[in-house]
């Protein structure tokens, strides 16, 4: 028997136990990776629920319920996204300055001496009010011919209607001689007409006529009875022939120049209205403006070398240059006169600028005044120039705005907005319903019940009412504008307290 020191050792069988309490636990484990491998298995079978449930959480993380206190402090204001025409704008410096059709120079229209200046700077005047007396020989020749040539044309007026009322009358008295009235019937019935030379003649001519043919038919019933003899008889029918041919002639030739007489008297009147109308023109070249006919002085001679200035508008005195009785020169500035009520915006448009060059007269354009604490005024698109500037690289831009409150003050700094390229539709928000954090622009939107949910959005182009929203937003969502900075906050609080 050997010894069991000198024996080799036995290999271990693999189902001996590797330590005490080895089964137990292998039974544990092989229990633990049971339970492992039906999890996988059950998470494996509900992997879109398990995605679904995360949105979910995503959803209620955007999502902000406020109490109806909290509503009622917020005060929210919502409006909806909608497309909306949205138009670029770009801002230019300009200047104030005066309406150029209402700011002028009044002058003195001749060489004169200032009688009288009846305004002062600063000083409101209207339309027609007088504002100097001048006096000068030159208006007062010219005034005289005026007066020389109203005199003619009297004149003539008086010729033209005592020819007219010539040969009215003389159809008068045609009808009458044609009815073989008696001379003395004729004189009664005419004494009071005038009829001018013609009536000695036609009546001389008329009562021969009578005469001759009362003494033929006087003689023939003699010339039977052989008291007369037939001479005697062919001598008072010739007789009566002759007269009879000189009343014919005297009433054509009384007709003929009663006619020609009053197209005469015609002619000249037309002629004294031209020369007097010629005078009138003379004298409002010297003027400068067209005078009322009635204003010429005919009292004294004094008076037309008078000569006054008065305001072609109602405006204000913006500077005088003359003092009484001062001798001034032909267009030398008396005083100048402007109405600021409308004023002009004069700005340049750059090359930078130059896609704004198609806007068209009439267009509204914003002005702000930064002297009035960025006041900002509406102005209306006067004209646009053709012609690009050399010196500065721009084209002109002159817009008429409105100063009936007499804030503006020519020479004032400003800074216009006007219109880029076209307007386009676009869905938009307000500004102020944009808000930001970590670099991503957001709104809210109204679910109503006092529920708003945050919804991430893409914008484009901004401008002062409005802010283009390219992605995220539908047409017709409620978006929260006065509040959002508010819900904001909230949804921040919120995700710290989760």
């Amino acid at each position: 028997m050997s010894d069991p020191a000198t024996q080799p050792p036995t290999e271990p069988s693999r189902f001996q136990p590797l330590a005490k309490g080895g089964p137990i636990v292998f039974v544990i484990a092989l229990m633990g990776l049971g339970w492992f491998a039906v999890h996988q298995i059950n998470a494996g079978g509900s992997e879109s629920d398990q995605q679904e449930a995360a949105a979910d959480d995503v959803a209620a993380a955007d999502t902000l319920t406020l109490p109806e206190g909290k509503l009622k402090a917020a005060g929210f204001e919502t409006v909806p996204a909608q497309s909306r025409s949205l138009q670029n704008y770009h801002t230019i410096p300009g200047r104030i300055g005066y309406d150029e059709t209402k700011h002028i120079e009044v002058k003195a229209p001749l060489d004169a001496i200032v009688t009288e200046l009846r305004v002062t700077p600063g000083q409101a005047v209207q339309g027609g009010q007088l504002l100097a007396i001048l006096r000068s020989p030159e208006i007062g020749q010219a005034r005289a011919e005026i007066l020389k040539r109203r005199a003619q044309q009297q004149i003539a007026q008086q010729v033209l209607e005592r020819e007219t009322t010539v040969a009215k009358n003389l159809l008068r008295l045609s009808s009458m001689l044609d009815q073989d009235r008696s001379v003395d019937a004729i004189d009664d019935s005419l004494a009071d007409l005038a009829l001018g030379s013609y009536r000695q003649e036609i009546m001389t001519a008329y009562a021969n006529l009578q005469l001759s043919a009362e003494l033929l038919d006087n003689i023939a019933p003699l010339a039977n009875s052989g008291a007369v003899t037939g001479r005697a008889i062919r001598e008072r029918r010739a007789e009566r022939q002759l007269a009879e041919a000189a009343f014919r002639t005297a009433r054509d030739q009384a007709t003929f120049a009663a006619e020609q007489a009053r197209l005469n008297a015609e002619a000249d009147l037309a002629e004294a209205d031209r020369q007097l109308s010629l005078a009138y023109q003379a004298v409002e070249t010297l003027l400068g403006y067209k005078q009322d006919p009635q204003s010429v002085a005919l009292d004294n001679e004094s008076s037309l070398s008078r000569l006054e200035v008065r305001a072609p508008f109602a405006g204000t005195i913006e500077s005088r240059s003359f003092a009484n009785n001062e001798r001034v020169s032909r267009g030398d500035s008396l005083v100048v006169l402007a109405n600021t009520d409308t004023l002009y915006v004069s700005a340049n448009i750059r090359e930078s600028d130059w896609s704004a060059v198609g806007i068209q007269p009439g267009t509204i354009v914003s002005v702000t005044v930064p002297a009035l604490d960025d006041r900002r005024f509406e102005a209306r698109i006067h004209y646009v120039g053709r012609q690009v500037q050399t010196d500065t690289n721009s084209v002109p831009l002159i817009a008429t705005i409105d100063n009936r409150e007499g804030l503006l003050r020519p020479g004032m700094f400003v800074r216009v907005t006007v219109p880029i390229g076209e307007a386009r539709q676009t869905l938009s928000v307000k500004p102020e319903s944009v808000v930001q954090h970590e670099n991503q622009e957001f709104v809210f939107v109204d679910m109503n019940g006092g529920t708003f949910q945050r919804v991430n959005v893409s914008t484009g182009q901004a401008v002062e009412d409005w802010v283009e929203v390219t992605e995220g937003l539908s047409d017709g969502q409620l978006i929260v504008t006065h509040g959002a900075f508010l819900l904001k906050s909230e949804l921040l609080l919120q995700g710290e307290a989760d």
